[in-house]
C-alpha cells in the first residue's frame, strides 16, 4: 500500500494542532483532577503529561466525540495504575509537608483531610462531581460504569464524608 506523504504529513499537523487545543484547554483541569488522586504535585505533573502524551500518540482525537471524558478517563485509568503501584501509605495520611498552597480554594487543609480518608476511587468520583462539578452521566463515561451506579456510588461516598467529618468534629471537642 501506498502512502502519500502529503498526505501523511497533513494528518500528523492536524493531529498535533488537535492535540495543542486539547492541552491549552484541559491542561489545568487534568493536572487538578490528578493532583486530587495522587495528592502529590510531581505525580500529577508527570500524570498530566501522560494524559496528552496517550492521547497524541492514540492519532484518534479527532474521532472522539467527548474529547473531555476520553482525557479524564485517561488519567483515571492512569492516576489509579499509580496508585496501584504504590502503597497506599504513601498516600493517606499524607503529611503535612505534601500539603501545598495552590491559592486555589480546592486545595485548603479540610478538603486534604476528608479526601486523605477516601480510597482513590472513591476520591476519582468526589473530585469529578463536586470539584470538577461533572454530570454522572459524564462521570459514567470516564469511570466506565453506568450513571446509576454513579449517583449509587457518590450517595454512599457522601454519606461516608459525612462521618468523617462527624467524627473529625467529635475528635476535636
Amino acid at each position: 500500500m501506498h502512502v502519500n506523504r502529503t498526505e501523511y504529513t497533513l494528518e500528523v499537523i492536524n493531529n498535533e494542532t488537535e492535540i495543542e487545543e486539547l492541552l491549552q484547554q484541559y491542561q489545568q483541569p487534568i493536572y487538578r483532577y490528578c493532583y486530587n488522586i495522587l495528592r502529590n504535585s510531581h505525580d500529577a505533573e508527570d500524570a498530566a503529561q501522560e494524559v496528552f502524551l496517550r492521547a497524541y500518540q492514540s492519532r484518534k482525537v479527532m474521532e472522539i466525540d467527548n474529547q473531555r471524558a476520553w482525557l479524564y478517563k485517561i488519567a483515571y485509568n492512569h492516576c489509579l495504575n499509580k496508585v496501584r503501584r504504590k502503597s497506599l501509605i504513601e498516600f493517606i495520611p499524607f503529611s503535612e509537608k505534601e500539603k501545598e498552597s495552590v491559592n486555589d480554594p480546592d486545595h485548603d487543609f479540610e478538603l486534604n483531610y476528608i479526601l486523605s480518608k477516601l480510597k482513590p476511587k472513591e476520591r476519582a468520583l468526589i473530585v469529578l462531581r463536586i470539584i470538577e462539578d461533572r454530570e454522572f452521566s459524564e462521570i459514567a463515561l470516564i469511570l466506565g460504569i453506568n450513571a446509576a451506579t454513579a449517583r449509587k456510588r457518590f450517595e454512599r461516598v457522601k454519606t461516608k464524608i459525612q462521618k468523617i467529618i462527624e467524627r473529625r468534629v467529635h475528635d476535636e471537642e
